[in-house]
């Protein structure tokens, strides 16, 4: 009998550590582990807010400017991260402040300065991350080229074969200037100064010398020589 009572007092303890911990497993899976659940994904949520945005925006690329113009106005267009604002900056100043579209593009009007110009875009991220383009240079000139030409003298009279083939010289102010004579390039050294021979045809022969420098300018005159074979 004795061992038969202590052999149900084990049962009966068996029994009830067994239903403890269904009751414990029933709680924790109820409430304990959704507040569990709940405590990681507070905790989480706080270290995301606490990440700050320290990436740049992708770095503005200004496209192809002409290396100069004779045109004060000028469009300065390229792209960036989409919504970005943009900011043009000419000659390290200020200029104008946009928005790039939502495909990242972006265009300004603005005018340029006599002389050579340093032309930058600033891109700026809603968390104030900046990034800068590379610097274009631009120079704007709009003088106009002084054109000479040396010989011949217009009106010139040639007289036989001998004389047929003619060298047209002169000079201009702008030493970077392309010269063409009657639609054929001369050749023009380092001081400005062109030549160019030129068969003459029987009768009047008119020649055209043209100068035109990097930025468009443009400047022309003419002779008219006669020749008599």
């Amino acid at each position: 009998m004795p061992g038969r009572y202590r052999q149900s007092r084990t049962n009966n303890r068996s029994r009830f550590y067994i239903l403890l911990s269904i009751i414990f497993i029933v709680v924790m899976y109820k409430w304990g582990l959704p507040l569990f659940m709940s405590v990681i994904a507070g905790n989480g949520a706080q270290r995301a807010a606490l990440v700050k945005d320290i990436i740049p925006p992708q770095t503005p690329v200004i496209s192809a400017l002409p290396d100069a113009t004779n045109s004060a106005q000028i469009v300065v267009e390229g792209y960036t991260e989409a919504d970005a604002s943009v900011e043009l900056l000419l000659n390290d100043q200020s200029n104008k402040i946009d928005k790039a579209d939502d495909s990242g593009s972006f265009s300004f009007n603005t005018t340029l300065a006599a002389g050579q110009n340093r032309i930058q875009v600033r891109a700026k991220d809603a968390a104030g991350n900046e990034s800068m383009s590379d610097v274009s240079l631009v120079t704007f000139d709009n003088k106009p080229i002084d054109l000479t030409i040396t010989s011949p003298a217009d009106g010139t009279e040639y007289l036989g074969s001998n004389n047929q083939v003619v060298d047209i010289t002169g000079s201009v102010s702008k030493t970077e200037s392309q010269v063409l004579v009657n639609n054929s390039f001369a050749t023009v050294d380092a001081s400005g100064n062109f030549d160019h021979r030129f068969m003459l045809s029987s009768g009047d022969n008119t020649i055209t010398v043209t100068a035109t420098d990097d930025a468009g300018n443009t400047t022309t005159k003419s002779i008219k020589l006669t020749y008599t074979p």
